[in-house]
């Protein structure tokens, strides 16, 4: 038999555009075999002509429409839909394969979709609560210095009474500040955190109602205090605490406080920037502190201040006008601050995502981690419903004889549409309880992993969402067998004449290289994170880290009192190399000012983080000091302090070298100081911020803070030694450590959780992608199915075809990879901008995703090569 030529494509045209279309599948089909008889008989030139007349015969008016009641009903009985599940199952289960890989690639993107919306939505949701959220501000500070400027989230304590009562268009302030103390309650002692020191403007400015008091007397009186519904029944249980009291070791004598119960409110919802188990009234800090009313007190930045601002007021207008409020309050010293401080209001809705400023009320989120992971669940399930369809795209292909089949012996395309929709329809369904079932069980580990305790059914919007996408998923991966092959004719697909449109393949070769592109971006970004977090537990902090036992005296006065007989004690024991005092731990230093001189001898004031110490604290930290000497071990009869500065507060003050600042003046506050030594910068804060200048003086008698340097290699024996020594000297006061290294990873966890969830999602974005390999691959091989076997006969070994196949695989791969650098390169380089102290962005690290990506996806698509380049070409050729 000679090839056929296929028959006049304007002919054709012409039939497909005049025909009625209720019959014109049947006709064309009839007139194509038809033209192959005439073909192979008289020759093209005379079965053109009898084509010609052959489709002229059929084109109105010489027929006309089907009559309506001689056409297929296209309703659906229960027996039909029946049949279609019934024969929808036997389908699966023919091709366990194909529903395994779609079951788990959709399931494991709606999985992975859910719990990212569900973090987002909860990232976005803080403080929102609040009915004035958009009218509540915190007042934030700016220091302009030599080095650059420098935002605090902190301000001074008159600062609230000043806005309210000078500007109009404030409504309210309060004044906020969290702590964590010991509280003593029959007889038991307990670290409480979020004690929330608060004004009775509290229940104003912030959405807070009490369920037991009264609200507007409850924090009126100083030692006043009111708790949540979780402290009230873990102190008091199911009596009423109204009138009790708590023993708190704040603002007290050294040996705890008593403080009233006033009133009991219910737990404070979690998704706020701050959180507390107790309201304490700010009364208590004027009371114990007067100074802090005083002009001394506006030099003291260590408590929050919020603005509730009245409706219709300009907040941006109002911010620039409220810049240097505080001139008119600070006397003299303003000449002097008005060069270096300024306040501007933040919003609410800034403050826990877009804030990173220095000292923070609590830890804060992450803006860029919220649009990161957004990203990525989109692409994630973009990716999922791309792999869905091209694996059906692929499964398609193998209908094709069964569609031409069933249409011979009578099927309409209709109901050939109803199953293949059907089919894909229910497939996605099935997913989506699958990832129901899964979201529920896997609640506990993503709050393992994230912290937050959410399920994915306390969100309705969300669970309709997921139906809605995932029937979408299911009607459009239908659609191509369900539109396209049910319209083949007979003819074309029981020959298996049919191919795939060249743009069909392109498209898929596109989704492919998207997704290897997020893939690769995924797992570079990884990689640069982690070098980054290593970088920081590994980075010289400037002071030994190792070893270290922080111990805190929640101002305690025996430990104060008795610590010389302790110390004594300490130095006996060969596992505690030293022991010092301070009045806080790195990482959490307090700020102020101090005034001393410049370079030409002219004073100025400088802001320092500070530090008071006893003589053993340079040596238990291995500081390095580069001139001038230590405290001495008993402080001597002076009224000049001494004091020791860093390397920056040298360079801040434009001093010629270190030697040249001993015995410059350095006065703090209203004392009198004078500068002995300096030591080499260490990092006394995170490494997200620069070091800045530090000022270090003798603790004089008080302290909070103990530090012990102890053996590293014994642990165990330090902590036991310890517990039994604190107690023989401190008898009922409860032992508050923690070892320097967990200290120091608690910086930082954040964002190793964000690496963590980084990870998870980068593996499950590889899976998913490959699965798409994986399919594009399925449906190549099964197109070049006669080809390959063509190949084979001809002489092709197996591996000559397996490497053919697979080289055209892996240059999708490269493309991806070129595509994905530059853009990790770009977006890590923004999220290295928050660490004042990062890592360089080197080629191996991109070098490493891609080499990984690549080894993978080798084996993802080695199955199906290899199987197709050992098939026997008798097979593929039989027809032929």
């Amino acid at each position: 038999m000679k090839p056929i030529s296929p028959p006049p494509a304007w002919l054709t045209k012409l039939l497909q555009r005049l025909h009625p279309s209720d019959s014109l599948e049947e006709v064309e089909g009839d007139l194509e075999e038809l033209y192959a008889y005439w073909y192979n008989q008289y020759g093209k030139p005379k079965a053109d002509v009898r084509y010609l007349l052959a489709v002229l015969s059929v084109l109105p008016p010489f027929v006309r429409q089907r009559s309506k009641k001689h056409s297929q009903p296209l309703y659906l009985t229960f027996s039909m839909i029946h049949y279609y599940i019934k024969h929808i199952r036997r389908g699966l289960a023919r091709n366990k394969t194909y529903a395994l890989l779609n079951m788990v690639g959709l399931t494991a993107g709606l999985v992975c979709f859910s719990l990212i919306a569900l973090w987002v939505s909860d990232e976005l949701s803080y403080d929102r609560f609040n009915k004035n959220y958009d009218r509540i501000f915190r007042l934030t500070a700016l220091a302009k210095t030599e080095s650059g400027v420098i935002k605090f989230a902190v301000s001074s304590a008159p600062m609230a009474k000043a806005l309210k009562e000078d500007y109009a268009e404030v409504e309210n302030t309060v004044r906020l500040d969290l702590r964590e103390e010991i509280i003593t309650h029959q007889g038991e002692q307990v670290l409480e955190k979020g004690i929330l020191l608060a004004d009775p403007s509290f229940f104003d400015v912030f959405t807070y109602q009490l369920t037991r008091g009264d609200v507007a007397t409850a924090l009126h009186e100083p030692y006043s205090i009111i708790l949540t519904e979780s402290a009230a029944k873990k102190y008091f249980g199911d009596s009423d605490p109204i009138g009790q009291t708590l023993l708190l070791n704040m603002y007290d004598t050294g040996y705890g406080a008593s403080y009233k119960i006033t009133g009991v409110m219910a737990d404070p919802p979690y998704n706020a920037h701050f959180t507390f188990t107790m309201i304490v009234s700010f009364k208590t800090v004027e009371v114990a502190k007067p100074d802090v009313l005083t002009v001394d007190g506006w030099g003291d930045g260590s408590y929050y201040t919020y603005v509730l601002v009245k409706e219709g007021v300009d907040y941006k207008a109002f911010s620039d006008k409220i810049a240097q409020f505080y001139g008119k309050y600070v006397g003299e010293r303003f000449a002097q601050w008005r060069e270096i401080y300024f306040y501007q209001l933040q919003p609410l809705s800034d403050i826990y995502l877009r804030s990173h400023l220095q000292y923070e009320l609590a830890a804060t989120g992450n803006e860029m981690h919220v649009y990161i992971f957004s990203t990525i669940g989109i692409f994630i399930l973009l990716l999922a419903g791309i792999n869905y369809m091209n694996l059906a795209t692929a499964q398609a292909v193998s209908k094709a004889k069964e569609t031409g089949i069933k249409k011979v012996v009578g099927a309409f395309r209709h109901q050939l549409m109803i199953q293949y929709l059907l089919e894909s329809i229910l497939l996605a369904m099935a997913a989506l309880m699958l990832a129901f079932v899964l979201c529920y069980l896997l609640q506990p580990l993503f709050f393992q992993i994230t912290g937050k305790n959410l399920s994915l059914f306390t969100s309705p919007m969300l669970v309709v969402f997921l139906i809605g996408i995932s029937l979408l998923l299911g009607m459009v991966s239908g659609i191509y067998p369900a539109f396209i092959i049910s319209g083949f004719k007979p003819i074309v697909v029981l020959k298996g004449n049919f191919k795939s449109a060249t743009q069909g393949i392109v498209l898929r070769k596109l989704l492919v290289v998207s997704q290897f592109v997020i893939t690769i971006l995924l797992i570079s970004s990884i990689i640069i994170i982690d070098s980054q977090l290593t970088y920081i537990k590994n980075k010289d902090l400037g002071y030994n880290k190792d070893a270290l036992l922080f111990l805190r005296v929640h101002g305690n006065a025996d430990v104060v009192r008795r610590y010389a007989a302790f110390a004594t004690e300490l130095e006996t024991n060969p596992i505690i190399s030293g022991a010092t005092v301070s009045n806080t731990l790195l990482g959490s230093l307090p700020s102020g000012e101090s005034e001393t001189v410049d370079a030409a001898g002219n004073k100025v004031q400088v802001n320092t983080a500070r530090m008071a110490v006893d003589s053993n604290f340079i040596k238990v930290y291995g500081l390095h000091l580069l001139a001038g000497r230590n405290f001495d071990k008993v402080s001597p009869a002076t009224k000049v302090l001494p004091v020791i500065v860093n390397e920056s507060a040298i360079q801040r003050l434009g001093w010629k070298d270190a030697s040249s600042a001993i015995g410059k003046p350095f006065n703090i506050g209203n004392q009198q100081g004078s500068i002995i030594g300096v030591v080499k910068d260490f990092h006394f804060s995170r490494l997200q911020h620069l070091i800045e200048p530090l000022a270090m003086y003798p603790s004089d008698g008080y302290f909070s803070r103990i530090t012990l340097r102890t053996n590293v290699s014994q642990p165990a024996a330090v902590t036991a030694w310890l517990e039994k020594t604190w107690k023989k000297h401190f008898p009922g006061v409860l032992l508050d450590y923690i070892f320097s290294d967990s200290a120091i990873e608690a910086q930082y966890r954040a964002e190793e959780r964000f690496a963590r969830i980084f990870l998870y999602f980068s593996v499950l974005s590889l899976v998913i992608a490959c699965l798409g390999l994986y399919g594009l691959i399925a449906y190549t091989t099964s197109q070049k199915t006669k080809e390959i076997g063509i190949r084979k006969v001809l002489g092709a070994t197996a591996t000559g075809i397996a490497g053919t196949l697979t080289k055209d695989f892996l240059k999708l791969v490269v493309l991806a990879f070129l595509i994905a650098t530059p853009l990790a390169w770009f977006l890590m380089s923004r999220w290295l901008e928050d660490f004042a102290y990062r890592i360089s962005i080197s080629p191996w690290m991109f070098a490493s995703a891609g080499l990984a990506v690549i080894l993978i996806a080798l084996l993802t698509i080695s199955y199906q090569t290899i199987k197709a380049a050992l098939a026997n070409p008798v097979s593929s050729l039989r027809s032929e």
